[in-house]
């Protein structure tokens, strides 16, 4: 199916009774010859960096502590391969997703985890539980999560007379405003124009996804949280004040000093740091309070799945490999090394206070994911679609090249005929 397979470590296997010849490891007990192992294949998307060894040392943890199960990762998108996998007789027993939208609740093809996850409720933030929860039934559970957070450079904040970061999206307004005026040249603010980055402001001033009492069958975009939010961003974007940029774009310009604040997430600062390479201060809040008098947030992130046409075997070792994930030790090593925050409010409170206040990044996504604010992205069925008139009518209104008005009428129209049906996906 196209995928890389990682080349197994041998240190999972120190120390337990197996001499490794080459990288294969001989069983040199009677007892462990005749134990049954069971094999499990990981398919996940993370290729290099923190978060792909953070895994892959996570896994071979795993492999080390459990020696009737044996995880293989290979490293393949399974959000788009997984289903023709599946199709084709040949899917993987456990798989790290994007928010499915419905097609592979449609399909049939993935295995309830509310079975195997019994005690575990308790152990997450709310956010975290219900991300990927349908009718009740849990058929992904976060693996790893990010929130939204602005990233500055702290020696501009200075030279722009700022003296703490702005609490509110008008103080932040403000904010650009003096950097554009005391630092010609520099971008005051690059943003995403995506979803995860366009609801946030919105829901902080008050906007609500769906129509109360549609069973989210209907939008409610045309309101003055949606009209305020996207005039805000009109305004800075024909002030100059704000580009649209994503990723690696954002990383390197703000790297060589030409933005003063960067839209991101929690493992996108991680990678913010690095770039920057210790060349100036850096500092991170969180998105700021809306008209509402509060901040608000959408969390986003893979989660583990497991697919149909397995063995109970194979079942059952991969809910304990997610089990064992959401155990304290494994997610505070995943929040200490992945650049994402711990899932898990136990994690949480095992992770020294002195990473935590050394890792402003981690901070600020805590208290995003402990926040009754922060709320997961919707994962009925048809929201992929109105993900994507989302970001195509803010991009339109922003840059000016239809009203805002227009573009949450359209917006509108589009959003319900997805959630009702009457557009076929």
């Amino acid at each position: 199916m196209g995928s890389k397979k990682l080349k197994k470590s041998i240190l999972p296997y120190v120390g337990l009774g197996i001499s490794v010849i080459g990288s294969i490891g001989v069983l040199s007990t009677a007892n462990a010859a005749t134990t049954p192992i069971t094999t499990i294949t990981l398919w996940e998307s993370h290729n290099g960096g923190p978060v792909a060894a953070s895994e892959e040392y996570l896994v071979n943890w795993f492999n080390r502590t459990h020696p009737s199960i044996h995880v293989t990762i290979d490293i393949t998108k399974a959000s788009k391969k997984a289903l023709g996998a599946l199709a084709a007789g040949d899917p993987p027993v456990l798989a790290e997703i994007s928010h499915y939208d419905g097609s592979f609740l449609n399909a049939h093809a993935l295995v309830s985890l509310n079975p195997y996850l019994k005690g575990q409720k308790s152990n997450f933030y709310h956010s975290t539980w219900v991300n990927g929860e349908v009718n009740g039934q849990h058929y992904r559970i976060m693996a790893d999560a990010k929130v939204s957070q602005f990233t500055y450079n702290i020696k501009m904040f200075q030279q722009a007379g700022i003296h703490q970061i702005p609490q509110t999206w008008t103080e932040l307004a403000n904010d650009l405003r003096l950097i554009k005026e005391k630092i010609p040249g520099v971008v005051p603010l690059a943003y995403k124009d995506s979803t995860a980055h366009i609801i946030p402001p919105f829901l902080a001033n008050g906007g609500r996804l769906f129509m109360p009492g549609s069973k989210q069958t209907k939008a409610d975009f045309l309101s003055h949280a949606a009209l305020n939010t996207f005039t805000f961003f009109r305004k800075l974007y024909q002030s100059h004040e704000m580009i649209f940029s994503h990723g690696a774009n954002i990383r390197s310009d703000f790297a060589a000093g030409k933005i003063a604040i960067a839209d991101g997430t929690s493992a996108g600062y991680a990678k913010i740091l690095d770039a920057v390479n210790n060349k100036f201060p850096v500092g991170v809040f969180s998105y700021p309070k809306g008209t509402s008098g509060h901040t608000a947030n959408l969390l986003q992130g893979l989660g583990f799945v497991i697919m149909v046409n397995h063995t109970s075997a194979q079942v059952n070792a991969a809910a304990t490999f997610i089990n064992w994930w959401f155990s304290p030790a494994p997610q505070v090593y995943w929040g200490e090394h992945s650049g994402f925050p711990p899932e898990t409010i136990k994690a949480i409170q095992k992770m020294p206070a002195s990473y935590i206040n050394s890792h402003p990044g981690t901070k600020v996504s805590i208290a995003a994911l402990a926040s009754p604010y922060t709320i997961p992205r919707p994962n009925v069925g048809a929201y992929k679609e109105v993900q994507s008139v989302i970001d195509s009518y803010f991009y339109q209104a922003v840059t000016g090249q239809i009203s805002v008005k227009s573009a949450l009428t359209q917006l509108q129209q589009q959003a319900n005929a997805y959630l009702s049906g009457q557009t076929q996906l």
